[in-house]
């Protein structure tokens, strides 16, 4: 019997250390590494087959409504990319909704192409690994769309949980789980705040900015990598807290604001420097920079410091295991 309706989920994602090195004009140089987790935030596609009874063949539902006959006339370019990829063109609607604000700096771009990739290849009733999610969204993002992302962010929404990430010379990715136990995941994310800056922004032109300047902060992406590989080691640490951890964020913060001019806003400065005066142990902008969301962490979370950071928005993320996935079928 034929599948009529799907709805696929995918998380979104908090980078500690190793941005920038999973660009290919990096890792096909010196290879790369991510340390990051996936939070329970998530990007939802719902997928459904369009009855010819309507007047369009297609329904896309985001920001905006679109309706149109033709597929290479969808506007949403990671929608008609997808349906390219995967050779889809029938009726059909889709719709998405997420959890937090798009642009926010924790890879919901990427969520939604793993979230949407996951949800039609349900619908033609396959069954497709972690790492070929990941895959397809990639091609999707860096090849098909040309945006000068990435790959952390689609292994990211694809695999879930707390993940090393090595990108090799050839594009290839080593996924390296770190199975922390639940209580020190509690401890240090019970610890942890994420703040809203109220500002989006498009990463996209921050990106090619950086990648202008690849070659001026090739040394500083190199000991980026170095950070991160002893960031995995001491969060591996059973003994070591934020008090360890969280300098080692703040030494790879010091290097991404300096690999663009367009990273740092006045309103994240505001936000960065309130958080040291808190005592805050570690903090750095997540995403490629400009806005989105600030990730900070303190050796004890307390009621006096969320009050004292009530004019921004904040949370206490806590941490996706599963990954992206299909809720329901019909």
């Amino acid at each position: 019997m034929e599948i009529q309706s799907v709805l696929s989920v995918a998380p979104l994602r908090i980078s500690f250390l190793g941005g920038g090195t999973d660009i290919p004009s990096f890792y096909e140089k010196s290879k790369g590494c991510v340390v990051s987790a996936a939070i329970n935030k998530y990007v939802y596609v719902h997928i459904k087959r369009h009855d010819p009874l309507f007047q369009e063949r297609y329904r896309i539902s985001y920001s905006e409504v679109e309706h149109t006959d033709s597929r290479d006339s969808i506007k949403n370019q990671i929608v008609r990319s997808c349906l390219e990829l995967l050779d889809i063109d029938e009726p059909i609607q889709i719709s998405t909704s997420a959890d937090l604000p798009a642009n926010s700096g924790l890879g919901s771009s990427s969520s939604f192409a793993v979230a949407l990739l996951n949800g039609l290849h349900a619908l033609r009733k396959e069954n497709v690994s972690r790492v070929q999610l990941a895959e397809e969204a990639s091609e999707v993002e860096i090849r098909i769309l040309e945006s000068p992302i990435g790959k952390q962010d689609q292994y990211a929404a694809s695999f879930g949980g707390i993940n090393y990430f090595e990108f090799q010379n050839d594009g290839s990715v080593i996924v390296e789980p770190l199975n922390l136990s639940i209580s020190r995941v509690t401890n240090l994310f019970d610890n942890s705040l994420l703040i809203w800056t109220g500002q989006g922004r498009n990463a996209n032109s921050i990106l090619a900015d950086q990648a202008q300047r690849s070659d001026d902060n090739y040394s500083g992406l190199l000991e980026l990598t170095k950070l991160t590989k002893e960031f995995k080691m001491s969060l591996l640490d059973t003994r070591k807290s934020w008090a360890e951890l969280g300098p080692l964020i703040n030494s790879g913060w010091m290097h991404k604001k300096s690999f663009s001019e367009k990273i740092l806003t006045t309103e994240v400065e505001s936000i960065t420097q309130r958080l040291n005066e808190l005592g805050s142990c570690g903090h750095k902008l997540l995403g490629a920079g400009g806005g989105g969301f600030v990730f900070t962490t303190f050796k004890k979370l307390n009621p006096n410091i969320i009050s004292e950071m009530r004019m921004w928005r904040t949370f206490v993320p806590s941490i996706d295991f599963q990954g992206s996935r299909i809720e329901s079928v019909c």
